[in-house]
């Protein structure tokens, strides 16, 4: 196609046509000249005018335009410090960048293309280097949402390229969500990976899983998976181990292909409160060693505190603790008080009785393992331990975490034979003596002696006014010397002599604990303490303590920061929260934490949210990848900071 077009300005125009008219006049005086004569006129007045015109043509031919391309390549802290896997001593930055220098010219006789990089912010970048000059752009986390946003420009979708490639690893978008369809160019983007696209030969554990809190005595699961690469037809077989190295659990696999993700899952339980730990083993082939290994730690806490509650005889003691025990909504408990001895012969049938004798092995051997807490009270263990089978079980109870307290009488210690006893004097924090050791008429005052369980009022514990003002105790049984590694909880000062004696005393035997007290009369608290507000709560707190001690609860952390066992160069952690009760918060209690990291200079803020009941997430993904280890051992200092600073399940730092 071709048009013309006239390159004068108007007043050029109106001289070539009034030249045109006075020559149209000019030829009508002039018509007895010869025709060639007036040609040559014509000619020259048109030329005349032509050229005061200037008259030009063009000529539209139609030729195809070329596409836009825009290529993006991620300038990450993952891109920039992380290497490829084949060995070239390069970073995945450097390959891509490299890789682009050499194809993207190819490029430009069908594609207008256009280079970027893109970190904290979009730039724009020479396609032969894509050198990236501003600092921020090194060490910090992409932001594709905001790349595509830049590029998409005020005009939104009508200002994208007709292309968008992507170049990235994927590590700093994994923890973000993709842009919707509608969000800037996002729907002409490709992502094309940069690293490695295979995994070596071999078995890698790719995630491992179980649940932030778990219940004692409560089965829980436990995830696993394997990455198999190159390894087709080769038998896997995957085990979960307990902290002692027994094997809870073995699935067998064979890989199907050279590149799968074998996922087991395993049933487990924890006898006792504390951290369980846990390790998840992969071994390929006939062999018993682990090709991989990756441990995992879980919180146990208690659903429900079960106790067994043992009474040698009806007593005060009992008829209190009793009573307060089952008004617990937290403890489930089971307790006994012989009324009747096994070696009583009743002069009349069994069936006509309403005392039944004391289910002894039920108790010892069948059903003590569903047990946490066992009380005995003023117990006479020689009637019951012919065979020595009841104390070996007790024994193998609290070596595998459970808790016993032995409380004194008539019929405790020295009265009951303990001496004579060793499984069960082994356990003992002070030694038994061999012969009767309660003294009825002793009448004393009680004082802390500075260990965790005496702490019953933190604004009291070293108060010895609050406690030479508490009612005082009567009765208790002369404890032995403390063993090495028992400690002393409360001690009383002996009124015939004025030296100091044990009240009560704890040591740890296994995983459980054992605690010795000397009284029988706490209940003096109850009933003497009503008559003043600030003793109204001192006979609770004690055996509150006394319990959380005994089950492992006054062991656990209240607030603890735990780093997660994932892979790749991000640095997860876990923030869990027990309440007063040391139960994970409910839906309707606050939990607020206020925190943040310093590193490098920096003062970054730390957003945790909600996961599950009470529990906080957070990732270190916005963080600045060159000071993870910095980031951990401030970790570790903000938990300290924390502890001590929990009021409730409210959190304030």
């Amino acid at each position: 196609m071709m048009r013309v077009f006239l390159g004068s300005g108007w007043y050029f125009l109106a001289a070539g046509a009034l030249l045109l008219a006075v020559f149209a006049k000019a030829a009508g005086s002039s018509s007895r000249l010869p025709r060639q004569l007036r040609i040559l006129r014509l000619a020259a007045a048109a030329l005349t005018a032509l050229l005061l015109a200037r008259p030009y043509a063009v000529l539209y031919r139609s030729a195809p335009e070329p596409p836009r391309l825009a290529v993006l390549l991620d300038a990450s802290v993952h891109m920039r410090e992380g290497h490829t896997a084949r060995g070239s001593g390069r970073t995945k930055y450097a390959e891509a960048s490299a890789w682009l220098a050499r194809n993207l010219p190819g490029l430009g006789a069908s594609a207008a293309v256009e280079c970027y990089a893109f970190s904290d912010r979009l730039y724009r970048t020479d396609c032969s280097s894509f050198t990236v000059s501003v600092p921020a752009g090194g060490y910090a986390e992409s932001d594709l949402k905001g790349a595509l946003s830049a590029l998409a420009g005020d005009g939104g979708g009508a200002s994208c390229p007709d292309r968008v490639w992507i170049f990235t690893d994927g590590l700093s978008l994994s923890g973000g969500d993709w842009p919707p369809d509608d969000f800037g160019c996002r729907d002409r983007a490709d992502i094309i990976s940069v690293g490695a696209v295979s995994p070596p030969r071999g078995v890698s554990v790719s995630g491992l899983s179980g649940p932030p809190f778990a219940f004692a005595h409560i089965p829980f699961q436990i995830s696993g998976s394997v990455r198999v690469s190159g390894l087709k037809g080769s038998p896997l077989r995957l085990k979960l181990m307990d902290g002692n190295g027994a094997v809870a659990g073995t699935r067998t696999f064979q890989a199907a292909s050279d590149d799968e993700i074998v996922t087991a899952t395993f049933t487990v339980s924890a006898p006792s409160v504390g951290r369980a730990d846990y390790s998840f083993c992969a071994a390929v082939g006939r062999g018993e060693g682990c090709s991989a290994v990756r441990p995992l730690a879980v919180s146990v806490i208690r659903e429900k505190l079960r106790v067994m509650y043992l009474a040698g005889r009806p007593s005060f003691e009992y008829a209190f603790l009793r009573d307060l025990l089952k008004g617990r909504s937290g403890i489930d408990l089971v307790s006994f008080v012989i009324l009747r001895d096994p070696e009583d012969m009743p002069a009349t049938d069994e069936r006509e009785l309403s005392l039944i004798p004391f289910p002894v092995n039920e108790i010892f051997l069948r059903d003590i393992s569903h047990f946490d807490v066992f009380i005995m009270q003023d117990f006479d263990l020689r009637r019951f331990s012919v065979s020595g089978n009841y104390i070996s079980s007790l024994a193998d109870f609290v070596r595998k975490g459970g808790g016993l307290a032995v409380l004194g009488g008539r019929s405790s210690f020295g009265g009951g034979g303990y001496y004579g006893m060793p499984e069960l004097e082994a356990m003992l924090p002070a030694g038994a003596r061999d012969l009767p050791d309660f003294s009825e008429g002793l009448e004393y005052k009680v004082f802390p002696s500075g260990h965790a369980a005496s702490r019953l009022f933190p604004f009291q514990e070293n108060d010895e006014g609050f406690w030479a003002g508490a009612p005082s105790l009567r009765g208790a049984s002369l404890l032995g010397p403390l063993k090495p590694g028992a400690r002393s909880v409360f001690y009383y000062e002996d009124p015939s002599s004025g030296g100091k004696r044990v009240f009560s005393a704890e040591r740890e035997y296994g995983k459980g604990r054992v605690m010795e007290i000397a009284g029988t009369s706490t209940w003096r608290w109850k009933m003497l303490g009503a008559r003043q507000t600030k003793y109204s709560g001192l006979y609770s707190a004690f055996w509150s303590r006394t319990l959380a001690y005994l089950d492992g609860s006054l062991g656990l952390e209240k607030v603890t920061l735990d780093p997660l066992p994932r892979p790749g160069p991000g640095r997860p952690f876990r923030l869990k929260v027990l309440n007063d009760d040391y139960l994970p918060p409910s839906e309707s209690e606050l939990v607020s934490v206020d925190a943040y990291l310093e590193a490098g200079g920096e003062t970054v803020p730390v957003e945790f949210t909600r996961s599950g009941r009470g529990l906080t997430l957070t990732e270190t993904g916005r963080l600045a990848y060159r000071y993870a280890d910095e980031i951990f051992s401030l970790g570790r200092e903000f938990v300290d900071a924390v502890r001590g600073k929990v009021t409730g399940s409210s959190i304030q730092v």
